[in-house]
């Protein structure tokens, strides 16, 4: 039994000290002009570098760099995309938090890449293998708006095309793992062929990383097990206590490696050992625990960084004792 750990990507950028608000105060004198760009990018190698001391310090197996740099799921890959303007926030899906919309307005083209440089700094910092995440091609064109394209499958499949260079270039800096996130396809199952589609031009010729397709804000009912043919070797669920997504698992085999979201990251209660226990073991019935990483259902970012710790830390106990049991 292996049970490696996991988060799904981002961690909260602001803690709770006065050190471990270092960003907040960043952003607010870049806007003052008091500092430059560069200090700015300073300011989040730090905040990196402690985000990925604490996943290790928690235990966490496979971690990330938190997404520090990113603004929020969009922005991050549409302000290095030619041919997108960046407009007003708009609420993302059913939560709490915002993103600033994208907006075509021609054509939109690979400039450069501009994760590889981010996933290599991380690396550098992480005794442990390193996962990089990004926002996939899909999701970015439904939340997104479409002042050029007369139709979405070319808008959709232009990002593919993007999003792959980004991938190839990740995959070519070492990344041993790159996940991608797609929770937009649970709002939109009829695009299940389609999205069939765009993952064969992300995923063409990465031969040396594994792919992850996270899944979440939804359930995989009216797609599973259909969604299991996608061209990736993992599936990331969102498998809190009480989801649909366990029923929905009850109609086929899982025969995927599975990024199980155990952890319920929206909210601040802890989870109890023998939730997570009876999780897992249920998660056995399924499938074999070998091809099962343990993780958060969405983004740490939404906790305050005291809670993300502490989920963190009781996900790690959970795998070792049950790890420990195997032996």
């Amino acid at each position: 039994m292996v049970l490696e750990t996991t988060i799904a990507g981002g961690y909260p950028k602001i803690g709770d000290s006065t050190e471990e608000q270092a960003l907040r105060r960043a952003l607010h004198q870049l806007d003052k002009d008091e500092i430059s760009d560069e200090d700015l990018e300073q300011v989040r190698n730090t905040v990196t570098e402690e985000v990925i001391r604490e996943q290790l310090e928690a235990g966490i197996d496979i971690v990330t760099d938190g997404l520090i740099r990113w603004d929020d799921p969009l922005t991050y890959l549409a302000r290095h995309t030619a041919g997108f303007e960046i407009h007003g926030l708009i609420r993302y899906f059913d939560t709490n938090t915002f993103y600033r919309q994208p907006i075509a307005e021609s054509r939109l083209d690979f400039i450069k890449p501009c994760l590889a440089s981010d996933f290599q700094f991380a690396q550098g910092k992480s005794s442990k293998p390193l996962k990089a995440v990004m926002t996939g091609p899909y999701t970015i064109a439904k939340l997104s708006r479409n002042h050029f394209y007369r139709e979405f499958k070319q808008f959709v499949f232009d990002l593919a095309h993007i999003i792959h260079k980004e991938a190839a270039a990740l995959e070519e800096a070492g990344a041993p793992y790159i996940q991608f996130d797609e929770p937009a396809l649970l709002n939109h199952k009829e695009d299940l062929k389609l999205f069939f589609q765009v993952y064969e031009i992300v995923t063409a010729q990465l031969t040396k990383a594994e792919k992850i397709l996270n899944l979440n804000f939804g359930s995989l009912d009216g797609i599973y097990p259909k969604i299991l043919e996608v061209n990736v070797e993992r599936i990331g669920l969102d498998l809190s206590k009480g989801h649909r997504n366990w029923e929905v698992m009850k109609q086929a085999p899982f025969n995927k490696k599975m990024m199980a979201g155990i952890i319920n990251a929206r909210n601040t209660k802890m989870e109890s050992e023998t939730e997570l226990n009876q999780a897992i073991h249920d998660l056995g019935e399924h499938m074999s625990l070998e091809q099962v990483w343990l993780s958060t259902n969405c983004s740490l970012e939404f906790l305050p960084r005291s809670n993300a710790r502490k989920k963190m830390e009781l996900l790690s106990q959970t795998a070792k004792q049950l790890r420990g049991a195997s032996v």
